[in-house]
């Protein structure tokens, strides 16, 4: 009994023993097939992750705080995820504009307010104090090189927006009590920000990053604004490199999308005095067009490019050395003076170079009232350098050429008229004005009275020459910069006396006995290069009032004369036309008589106006038959001019237009400023081109 219970007993023992490891060994295999399972299960998700190419690259590192846009999609027809994101499309446009390149977006506009930040998704405010402090007050740095240059380049725009106006604030503040203050509410230009969704799907193989889109004009127009300055221009070569204000932005192809353009910061910037005006007239003068005070239809300027045929001076073009000379074929200018921009072996400058007189003389006032803002893109391939002269001395000059009652009743004092006295007052007003601005500012030559009182001067001179014949201020312009170029250019001392080609006495107004200046004035550029700082402007004055006055005055006035009593080459400008139509039934004799004299469309008293010219045909039978009519300008149907003339008054009036001209040249380049180290490339083709470009 004892020994067979005892074999029992050991007999379960043994099977329970075997279940126990047997249990084990199913434990280990479930654990085992559920570890290889959950292996595999996540093999596959991640090979479906996997498959969301470009989810990575769209991190908060990378861009900023528009990576909260990023989003995986599940293409079950595919078995694959997509990745889709936002990027901006950046461009320029005045605030009220409703139209962006995106249907149905919302259009966000960069003012440097918080509101702004958030909607462009740039740096909040203490985000961007701890981004700087981290980049060391805007040193050279790289710790950021995995983030998206388009990402600095808002914060960037929001800088300077924000910048520049607590400078605008503080120089306000400073002045005394002037009327409210110029905000973003009256500036014509802006960036704007819309957000477009992209699928990394359509992403370029060698583009590892998202990347904003623009177009070339309105990256050119921003990196004005910004006071970058382009140094390699080249579309042959496809090499675009710019610098400036402590940034750099390069551009290259990349293959299957287009220009590739990068932005860093390489230094310290600020946007205060350097800041661009933001008026839309800016975008022209980025490519080397400049609207001048006779353009006409402003509301619809955005919608019209400037004609490369245009004679109404509505647009000046000076973006290269032959786009100069064409403007001044453009007003007419002699052959000579056109190949004097043409040649690199000529001379261009006095005091500065000419095309800065042209742009001063003509070209619209661009300065925002109550604002402090003057610096623009240079539009003219010359450096603009101040070194060597003094727009102050200049203007101080001017006004005591102008009003010399020492000279009262001598040759070389000007004629007393009502323009002439309103521009002596206008130069006093100035002048009190820039020596009041010594004081108060921090910068010297940018308080807001100053500014405004320039910008008021300007406004009057534009509508007298608004006012007067458009022939002659053409005409006296013509004639100034022919004489002053041909003066820069002639180097023989004998040339000094020699009539002009056009025939003709000398002027004795301007000129003494024996043919010398009286007082012994000034009479070459050259002398200006002679000349100590002091006296320098002295001596240019000296040489545009004594020289240069009496020349224009003469020459205007023959060429007009000239102008107005040729019957066959009615002037181009006159409001008028010369040819009438075909009348049937109308019958007319040629007459040999001259035209009566007229001005600005009037005929003097008692002076019978001369028949029509006709020209006819004669048919089989000999009948003549009226083709065309052929009216002289004095028998033309004008509207009156708004300043009457006669012929007596010719020379004064075109003496109060060169004087108004010069005043106004003055006027405009101290309201006005370039950075010496802004040239302009020629580009000018490139206005308005929507040709995308993409920022890295």
């Amino acid at each position: 009994m004892d020994n067979s219970t005892n074999s029992t007993s050991d007999g379960n023992s043994n099977n329970n023993n075997n279940n126990g490891g047997s249990d084990i060994v199913n434990w280990v295999a479930l654990v085992v097939s559920l570890v290889a399972l959950l292996g595999t299960v996540a093999q596959v998700l991640q090979q479906y992750y996997s498959s969301a190419a470009g989810y990575a690259n769209c991190g908060e590192s990378v861009m900023g705080e528009w990576h909260n846009s990023k989003k995986r999609i599940f293409r079950l027809t595919e078995l694959r995820f997509e990745v889709q994101f936002e990027s901006p499309v950046i461009f320029v446009s005045f605030p009220a504009n409703k139209n962006g390149p995106v249907k149905n977006e919302p259009i966000h506009y960069v003012d440097g307010t918080t509101e702004s930040l958030k909607n462009t998704r740039a740096l909040l405010p203490n985000q961007e104090e701890k981004h700087r402090h981290a980049l060391q007050n805007n040193r050279v740095h790289t710790a950021d090189n995995e983030r998206a240059t388009w990402v600095t380049l808002l914060s960037q725009l929001q800088s300077m927006e924000k910048e520049s106006q607590e400078w605008q604030m503080q120089q306000y503040n400073n002045g005394p009590p002037l009327p409210r203050l110029a905000d973003f509410s009256q500036h014509t230009l802006a960036v704007a920000v819309q957000a477009k969704k992209r699928s990394w799907d359509t992403m370029p193989t060698d583009v590892r990053k998202p990347y904003a889109t623009t177009t070339i004009c309105h990256l050119l127009e921003i990196a004005a604004m910004m006071g970058i300055y382009w140094k390699e221009f080249s579309r042959s070569k496809d090499r675009y490199r710019a610098e400036g204000n402590g940034y750099i932005l390069t551009g290259s192809p990349i293959a299957d999308l287009g220009l590739m353009f990068t932005f860093r910061i390489c230094g310290k910037s600020r946007f205060k005095e350097n800041r661009v005006i933001p008026v839309d007239e800016v975008k022209e003068m980025c490519f080397g067009f400049v609207s001048t005070i006779f353009k006409e239809n402003q509301d619809n300027r955005r919608l019209d490019f400037p004609s490369e045929d245009s004679h109404d001076l509505g647009f000046l073009q000076l973006g290269s050395l032959d786009e100069v000379a064409e403007t001044m074929v453009q007003i007419e200018c002699n052959t000579n003076t056109a190949n004097f921009f043409r040649s690199k072996d000529a001379k261009h400058t006095h005091l500065f170079a000419v095309p800065f007189e042209l742009l001063g003389m003509l070209g619209k006032t661009l300065h925002i009232k109550n604002s402090c803002f003057r610096m623009l893109p240079n539009p003219t391939p010359y450096h603009w350098d101040k070194n060597f002269f003094s727009l102050r001395k200049l203007v101080k000059e001017y006004k005591t050429r102008i009003t010399d009652s020492d000279n009262a009743g001598h040759k070389d004092a000007l004629p007393q008229t009502p323009q002439i006295r309103e521009l002596g007052q206008l130069a006093d007003s100035v002048l009190e004005a820039l020596k009041h601005d010594k004081k108060p500012p921090e910068v010297p030559g940018y308080s807001m009275q100053l500014l405004n009182t320039m910008h008021d001067a300007l406004d009057k001179c534009d509508i007298y020459l608004k006012a007067s014949n458009r022939d002659l201020v053409r005409m006296v312009l013509r004639e100034h910069f022919q004489e002053v170029m041909k003066m820069i250019n002639d180097d023989d001392d004998n040339n000094d006396d020699e009539v002009d080609s056009g025939g003709g006495d000398t002027d004795d107004t301007t000129l003494g006995a024996a043919g010398k200046p009286p007082h012994a004035h000034a009479r070459r550029f050259e002398e200006l290069s002679a000349a100590s700082p002091e006296e320098r402007q002295e001596k240019f004055m000296d040489i545009y009032f004594y020289i240069v006055l009496g020349q224009v005055r003469r020459r205007a006035v023959t060429s007009f004369n000239r102008r107005r009593s040729t019957r066959y080459t009615p002037s181009i400008h006159a409001r008028e036309s010369s040819l009438d139509s075909v009348h049937s039934g109308t019958k007319g004799a040629a007459s040999s008589a001259p035209p009566s004299p007229s001005l600005a469309g009037e005929t003097l008293p008692n002076q019978p106006s001369p028949p029509p010219l006709a020209l006819h045909e004669r048919t089989k039978s000999g009948q003549s038959i009226p083709l065309l009519q052929i009216h002289s300008p004095a028998n033309a149907r004008r509207s009156p001019s708004p300043i009457p003339m006669t012929t007596d008054d010719l020379d004064t009036q075109a003496t109060a237009i060169w004087c108004t001209l010069v005043f106004r040249m003055l006027c405009w380049l101290m309201l006005h400023d370039f950075h010496k180290k802004d040239v302009q490339l020629a580009k000018s083709e490139l206005l308005g081109s929507r040709l995308p470009v993409y920022i890295a």
